[in-house]
Protein backbone atom coordinates (compact mmCIF):
# COMPACT_ATOMS: atom_id res chain seq x y z
CA UNK A 1 0.00 0.00 0.00
CA UNK A 2 1.21 3.51 -0.86
CA UNK A 3 0.37 6.51 -0.70
CA UNK A 4 -0.78 6.72 -4.56
CA UNK A 5 -3.43 4.19 -3.83
CA UNK A 6 -5.74 7.03 -2.50
CA UNK A 7 -6.27 8.42 0.78
CA UNK A 8 -9.61 6.86 1.55
CA UNK A 9 -8.06 4.08 3.34
CA UNK A 10 -5.89 5.63 5.13
CA UNK A 11 -8.39 8.45 6.30
CA UNK A 12 -10.69 5.54 7.60
CA UNK A 13 -7.93 3.74 9.21
CA UNK A 14 -7.20 7.16 11.20
CA UNK A 15 -10.55 7.63 11.90
CA UNK A 16 -11.14 4.33 13.40
CA UNK A 17 -8.44 4.68 15.54
CA UNK A 18 -9.29 8.14 17.07
CA UNK A 19 -12.98 6.98 17.40
CA UNK A 20 -11.70 4.13 19.47
CA UNK A 21 -9.64 6.19 21.82
CA UNK A 22 -12.43 8.65 22.10
CA UNK A 23 -15.12 5.92 23.08
CA UNK A 24 -12.50 4.13 25.24
CA UNK A 25 -11.47 7.16 27.85
CA UNK A 26 -14.37 9.13 27.36
CA UNK A 27 -12.61 12.23 25.42
CA UNK A 28 -14.24 15.65 24.61
CA UNK A 29 -12.64 14.97 20.90
CA UNK A 30 -9.51 13.62 18.97
CA UNK A 31 -7.67 15.36 16.03
CA UNK A 32 -4.24 15.19 14.02
CA UNK A 33 -2.85 18.52 13.89
CA UNK A 34 0.36 19.67 12.50
CA UNK A 35 1.06 22.46 15.66
CA UNK A 36 0.86 21.60 19.49
CA UNK A 37 -0.07 25.42 19.87
CA UNK A 38 -4.01 24.65 19.61
CA UNK A 39 -5.93 26.72 22.11
CA UNK A 40 -10.28 25.76 23.05
CA UNK A 41 -10.21 26.28 26.58
CA UNK A 42 -11.32 22.44 26.59
CA UNK A 43 -8.54 20.75 29.05
CA UNK A 44 -6.25 18.66 26.07
CA UNK A 45 -3.25 16.59 26.21
CA UNK A 46 -1.00 16.85 23.07
CA UNK A 47 0.82 14.02 22.09
CA UNK A 48 3.53 14.19 19.87
CA UNK A 49 3.85 11.77 16.65
CA UNK A 50 7.30 12.58 15.08
CA UNK A 51 7.72 14.16 11.49
CA UNK A 52 6.01 17.45 12.72
CA UNK A 53 2.79 15.68 13.69
CA UNK A 54 0.55 15.68 16.85
CA UNK A 55 -2.86 14.12 18.17
CA UNK A 56 -4.46 16.42 20.60
CA UNK A 57 -7.21 14.78 22.85
CA UNK A 58 -9.69 16.96 24.45
CA UNK A 59 -10.79 15.47 27.67
CA UNK A 60 -13.58 16.19 30.23
CA UNK A 61 -13.04 18.06 33.03
CA UNK A 62 -13.40 15.40 35.41
CA UNK A 63 -12.26 11.84 34.83
CA UNK A 64 -10.98 8.74 37.47
CA UNK A 65 -9.49 6.87 34.68
CA UNK A 66 -5.96 8.21 34.84
CA UNK A 67 -4.36 4.68 34.90
CA UNK A 68 -6.17 3.77 31.80
CA UNK A 69 -6.11 7.06 29.59
CA UNK A 70 -1.76 6.90 29.67
CA UNK A 71 -2.54 3.60 28.10
CA UNK A 72 -4.76 4.17 25.40
CA UNK A 73 -2.54 7.11 24.96
CA UNK A 74 0.76 5.29 24.37
CA UNK A 75 -1.37 2.55 22.03
CA UNK A 76 -3.01 4.72 20.14
CA UNK A 77 0.19 6.94 19.34
CA UNK A 78 2.05 3.68 18.58
CA UNK A 79 -0.95 2.60 16.11
CA UNK A 80 -1.44 6.10 14.02
CA UNK A 81 2.85 5.85 14.02
CA UNK A 82 2.14 2.12 12.83
CA UNK A 83 -0.73 3.13 9.61
CA UNK A 84 1.85 5.73 8.69
CA UNK A 85 4.66 3.70 7.89
CA UNK A 86 2.28 1.11 6.64
CA UNK A 87 0.94 3.67 3.86
CA UNK A 88 4.43 5.18 3.62
CA UNK A 89 3.37 8.84 3.71
CA UNK A 90 4.84 11.75 5.83
CA UNK A 91 1.58 12.89 7.17
CA UNK A 92 -1.74 11.49 8.24
CA UNK A 93 -5.24 13.35 7.37
CA UNK A 94 -5.58 16.15 9.69
CA UNK A 95 -8.87 14.41 11.20
CA UNK A 96 -10.96 14.84 14.32
CA UNK A 97 -13.32 12.52 15.90
CA UNK A 98 -15.72 13.64 18.60
CA UNK A 99 -18.38 11.26 20.36
CA UNK A 100 -21.19 10.60 18.24
CA UNK A 101 -19.33 10.76 14.93
CA UNK A 102 -21.13 8.84 12.32
CA UNK A 103 -19.34 5.21 11.61
CA UNK A 104 -18.71 4.01 8.09
CA UNK A 105 -21.20 2.78 6.30
CA UNK A 106 -21.53 -0.72 5.34
CA UNK A 107 -21.12 0.34 2.07
CA UNK A 108 -17.90 1.98 2.38
CA UNK A 109 -16.73 -0.77 4.28
CA UNK A 110 -17.02 -3.28 1.62
CA UNK A 111 -15.28 -1.02 -0.63
CA UNK A 112 -12.28 -0.78 1.42
CA UNK A 113 -12.55 -4.84 1.94
CA UNK A 114 -12.62 -5.21 -2.14
CA UNK A 115 -9.44 -2.80 -2.70
CA UNK A 116 -7.62 -5.32 -0.72
CA UNK A 117 -8.20 -8.60 -2.51
CA UNK A 118 -8.25 -6.75 -5.67
CA UNK A 119 -4.34 -6.22 -4.87
CA UNK A 120 -4.14 -9.55 -3.66
CA UNK A 121 -5.54 -10.64 -6.86
CA UNK A 122 -3.06 -8.19 -8.81
CA UNK A 123 -0.20 -10.70 -7.48
CA UNK A 124 1.56 -12.85 -9.88
CA UNK A 125 -0.50 -15.84 -11.33
CA UNK A 126 -3.81 -14.57 -9.39
CA UNK A 127 -6.60 -15.03 -11.19
CA UNK A 128 -9.22 -13.77 -8.60
CA UNK A 129 -9.81 -13.45 -4.70
CA UNK A 130 -12.60 -14.03 -1.90
CA UNK A 131 -12.93 -13.30 1.52
CA UNK A 132 -15.91 -15.39 3.44
CA UNK A 133 -18.10 -16.00 6.49
CA UNK A 134 -19.15 -19.05 7.24
CA UNK A 135 -20.90 -19.98 3.75
CA UNK A 136 -21.51 -16.17 2.95
CA UNK A 137 -19.89 -14.33 0.52
CA UNK A 138 -18.72 -10.97 1.42
CA UNK A 139 -16.72 -9.45 -1.26
CA UNK A 140 -14.37 -10.68 -4.12
CA UNK A 141 -11.52 -8.73 -6.40
CA UNK A 142 -14.28 -9.12 -9.42
CA UNK A 143 -16.88 -11.13 -10.50
CA UNK A 144 -16.92 -14.75 -10.23
CA UNK A 145 -17.23 -16.62 -13.31
CA UNK A 146 -19.04 -20.08 -13.58
CA UNK A 147 -15.99 -22.02 -12.18
CA UNK A 148 -15.05 -19.38 -9.60
CA UNK A 149 -18.25 -19.55 -8.32
CA UNK A 150 -18.05 -23.15 -8.14
CA UNK A 151 -14.91 -23.91 -6.26
CA UNK A 152 -14.74 -20.51 -3.76
CA UNK A 153 -17.36 -21.94 -1.74
CA UNK A 154 -15.83 -25.48 -1.91
CA UNK A 155 -12.25 -24.28 -0.72
CA UNK A 156 -13.81 -21.84 1.93
CA UNK A 157 -15.29 -24.84 3.53
CA UNK A 158 -12.26 -26.85 3.43
CA UNK A 159 -10.23 -23.94 5.00
CA UNK A 160 -12.87 -23.66 7.92
CA UNK A 161 -12.69 -27.54 8.51
CA UNK A 162 -8.81 -27.85 8.75
CA UNK A 163 -6.54 -26.74 10.61
CA UNK A 164 -2.58 -26.00 10.07
CA UNK A 165 -0.23 -27.51 12.23
CA UNK A 166 0.60 -26.12 15.45
CA UNK A 167 -2.63 -23.45 14.95
CA UNK A 168 -6.12 -23.02 15.03
CA UNK A 169 -6.46 -21.67 11.44
CA UNK A 170 -7.13 -23.75 8.59
CA UNK A 171 -5.01 -23.38 5.10
CA UNK A 172 -5.39 -25.36 1.85
CA UNK A 173 -2.96 -25.32 -0.74
CA UNK A 174 -3.60 -26.59 -3.97
CA UNK A 175 -2.18 -26.67 -7.34
CA UNK A 176 -4.24 -23.62 -8.69
CA UNK A 177 -5.59 -22.37 -5.29
CA UNK A 178 -5.09 -20.95 -2.02
CA UNK A 179 -7.15 -20.71 0.81
CA UNK A 180 -6.69 -19.81 4.75
CA UNK A 181 -9.18 -19.17 7.48
CA UNK A 182 -8.68 -16.28 9.88
CA UNK A 183 -10.91 -14.53 12.62
CA UNK A 184 -14.30 -15.31 13.38
CA UNK A 185 -15.55 -18.03 10.70
CA UNK A 186 -13.86 -16.28 7.98
CA UNK A 187 -11.86 -17.31 5.03
CA UNK A 188 -9.75 -15.68 2.73
CA UNK A 189 -9.76 -17.87 -0.61
CA UNK A 190 -7.05 -16.89 -3.99
CA UNK A 191 -7.70 -18.64 -7.41
CA UNK A 192 -4.19 -19.12 -9.21
CA UNK A 193 -2.43 -20.17 -12.29
CA UNK A 194 0.16 -22.86 -11.74
CA UNK A 195 2.80 -22.92 -10.79
CA UNK A 196 2.63 -20.25 -7.99
CA UNK A 197 5.07 -19.15 -4.82
CA UNK A 198 3.40 -20.84 -1.87
CA UNK A 199 5.63 -18.87 0.53
CA UNK A 200 4.33 -15.60 -1.34
CA UNK A 201 1.59 -15.96 -1.42
CA UNK A 202 1.17 -17.24 1.79
CA UNK A 203 2.55 -13.99 3.16
CA UNK A 204 0.57 -11.76 1.19
CA UNK A 205 -2.61 -13.23 2.38
CA UNK A 206 -1.68 -13.26 5.86
CA UNK A 207 -0.83 -9.50 5.84
CA UNK A 208 -4.66 -8.89 3.76
CA UNK A 209 -6.16 -11.27 6.78
CA UNK A 210 -4.45 -9.16 9.14
CA UNK A 211 -6.57 -5.87 7.65
CA UNK A 212 -9.51 -7.69 7.04
CA UNK A 213 -9.57 -8.40 10.60
CA UNK A 214 -10.24 -4.82 11.10
CA UNK A 215 -12.57 -4.20 9.09
CA UNK A 216 -15.01 -7.01 9.37
CA UNK A 217 -16.59 -6.39 12.67
CA UNK A 218 -17.21 -3.19 10.89
CA UNK A 219 -20.00 -4.91 9.38
CA UNK A 220 -21.42 -6.59 12.11
CA UNK A 221 -24.40 -4.96 13.98
CA UNK A 222 -24.17 -2.81 17.20
CA UNK A 223 -24.80 -4.86 20.37
CA UNK A 224 -28.19 -4.79 22.08
CA UNK A 225 -26.21 -3.77 25.06
CA UNK A 226 -23.82 -0.89 25.98
CA UNK A 227 -21.84 -3.40 28.05
CA UNK A 228 -21.11 -5.50 25.35
CA UNK A 229 -17.51 -6.17 25.12
CA UNK A 230 -15.77 -5.48 21.55
CA UNK A 231 -14.06 -9.29 20.31
CA UNK A 232 -10.48 -8.90 19.64
CA UNK A 233 -9.22 -10.89 16.29
CA UNK A 234 -6.95 -13.69 17.19
CA UNK A 235 -3.39 -13.21 15.89
CA UNK A 236 -2.23 -15.17 12.54
CA UNK A 237 0.54 -17.76 12.51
Amino acid sequence: MTAGDGTGGIEDEVRQALRELVDEIGAVSARIVEHDDVRTGVPARTLALGGGEYLRVELPTRTNREGDVEAAFDRVTKQLRAIRRRWEVSRLPELMVAPGAVVPTSGRVTERIESYLKGLAGIDRANNAFVTRGTQLIACARPADELEASRWPFLARRALATHAPNSSHGEVVDPDAYAMSFWYDAALVVLLAEPYALDFVRHRCRQVARELANLLPLLDPDPDSPAAIRRRPPTLP
